[in-house]
């Protein structure tokens, strides 16, 4: 029996010593199949046109075939779960919102944890969004807006693309920042809301300026402010929130990409790494900027701590408008 147990001894002490190496070949030939950007959106959405962008750029510098899989539904819990249960194998990564990550684990009671389940790999791009109105609004800019809502307390009625959506948020936010009060209408998603703005059944809404532009070329609608830190280019005369009289305000959204906890952090390094080369090709970043999108390539640090951020603010302000969803 000696002689075996010795055997099998070192056959165990040599599969650990070599266990290492091969896992440091593995990542070191990553991507061998093809990766996986969950989108949690339909085809068409902004974050899939932006992933199936970046998809062929990645594939060609990193060697492997880089695939959009839209899994759209329950808020965006059916693509997370589908990630936060794959194997952490540098195949399969969430390409999601803020809305996934610091919108939905305040409202929603979900079957992951963002926090333990999930590592922050790479913020892609900051969506801004734009205050709009009606022409037949009485305001041309957010000051002028608060005086008219304060002066009509609940008869202004705003739009959002639905119930704990970052516009409804955003718009909360104002409120409870400026005293003022206007009257919330959902809708199931921008698609539904900014027509019924256009036509004038709603009077105010936050939206996302690529959706926007057409609009305010046309002056269908007009533009208030812009929730960002810093006014757009595209409309460098539109004043930012904070500096209409709310300093500090930011409620933009954003696409970043996040990786199953325990993924090695040699292959989120090599993606992130490969990512920011892409996002500084003039070609990538002119695409962005033409529709509207800030290309950002903050790494995971700098995200986990903006997610961090936002959850904070946005719990504060849940609870402060009481804002219930069916779950």
């Amino acid at each position: 029996m000696k002689p075996v147990t010795l055997i099998g001894s070192l056959v165990v002490a040599l599969g650990l010593a070599l266990a290492p190496c091969i896992a440091s070949a593995q990542q070191a030939a990553w991507p061998s199949k093809p990766v996986r950007f969950v989108v949690p959106y339909p085809p068409g959405s902004s974050g899939d046109l932006i992933a199936r962008k970046l998809a062929p750029y990645l594939s060609k510098a990193l060697g492997g075939q880089f695939v959009v899989d839209n899994r759209p539904g329950a808020n965006g819990s059916i693509a997370m779960e589908n990630v936060a249960r794959s194997a952490p194998d540098g195949y399969s990564f969430v390409f999601g919102t803020d809305i996934q990550f610091a919108i939905a684990p305040v409202l929603y009671k979900l079957p992951y944890d963002t926090e333990k389940d999930f590592e922050p790999v790479a913020l892609v791009t900051v969506i801004e969004i734009l205050l709009l109105a009606h022409p037949s609004v009485a305001a041309n800019n957010l000051q002028e807006l608060v005086k008219l809502a304060k002066a009509q307390p609940g008869k202004i009625n705003y739009a959002s693309t639905g119930i704990g959506s970052t516009h409804q948020l955003a718009v909360e936010l104002l409120k409870q920042r400026g005293g003022f009060d206007i009257t919330h209408v959902p809708y199931k998603g921008t698609g539904q809301a900014l027509p019924d703005l256009v036509a004038g059944q709603v009077q105010v809404m936050f939206a996302g300026i690529t959706q926007s532009m057409q609009y305010l070329n046309s002056g269908r609608l007009k533009a208030l402010a812009v929730a960002s830190q810093k006014r757009q280019p595209l409309l460098p005369d539109l004043p930012t929130v904070a500096e209409s009289g709310f300093p500090g305000y930011e409620a933009n959204a954003y696409w970043a990409i996040w990786a199953p906890a325990g993924t090695p952090a040699a292959i989120t390094q090599k993606l992130y790494a490969e990512l920011r080369k892409q996002l500084d090709l003039p070609e990538v970043r002119d695409w962005f900027e033409k529709s509207g999108l800030a290309p950002s390539a903050a790494g995971p640090e700098e995200l986990a701590a903006r997610v961090r951020a936002d959850r904070a603010r946005w719990t504060r302000v849940v609870s402060e408008a009481n804002i219930k969803v069916d779950q």
